[in-house]
């Protein structure tokens, strides 16, 4: 019986790639140029209800034959993070590495963050600006509000600058 298996599992290896797996590396493809993914993300999507409805087995094969950089997607995916709001440096790396959200490993979220080109003092005027939009908060309350690990993850430097900034 093992035998048997053995010898199906061989044929089928050098069979090459099934329909489901051409398929998931072409949808791959098309989900790559539409916007960045991490590695598990795009598996995620690709074996998602929603997404590819792919097997895990294609999905997989799908992503690790696409041809992909990581790190260049990080880079992309961070840029797109900035596009929306604003975020300090440990916090994009948060958002990026996040189970929940970018799914990069810490050190692809910390390379694409290091190369988005952002300035960190302006991230952190928009975030004050952000701030300042809905609740009212003293200057002091807005630096520590930006500077918190719980808020902005800005130094204190970018939280005085970009609530200095945005009071004036």
């Amino acid at each position: 019986m093992i035998a048997a298996l053995t010898l199906i599992s061989a044929s089928s290896a050098e069979a090459g790639p099934t329909n489901g797996d051409k398929e998931a590396l072409a949808s791959a493809k098309e989900y790559l140029n539409s916007q960045a993914f991490s590695m598990k993300g795009l598996i995620a999507q690709l074996d998602s209800p929603d997404g590819g409805q792919f097997t895990v087995a294609q999905a997989t094969y799908g992503t690790d034959h696409a041809g992909v950089n990581w790190y260049k997607e990080a880079i992309l995916s961070a840029k797109q993070y900035l596009q929306s709001q604003a975020f300090s440096l440990k916090g994009l790396i948060a958002q990026l590495d996040s189970p929940d959200r970018g799914q990069f490993t810490v050190a692809q979220a910390t390379y694409g963050t290091d190369h988005t080109g952002a300035n960190w003092n302006k991230e952190a005027l928009l975030s004050a600006k952000e701030y300042l939009s809905t609740p009212a908060f003293s200057l002091s309350g807005l630096i520590a509000q930006l500077d918190s690990p719980y808020g902005g993850q800005f130094t204190v430097a970018q939280a005085t600058y970009g609530a200095t900034t945005a009071y004036k």
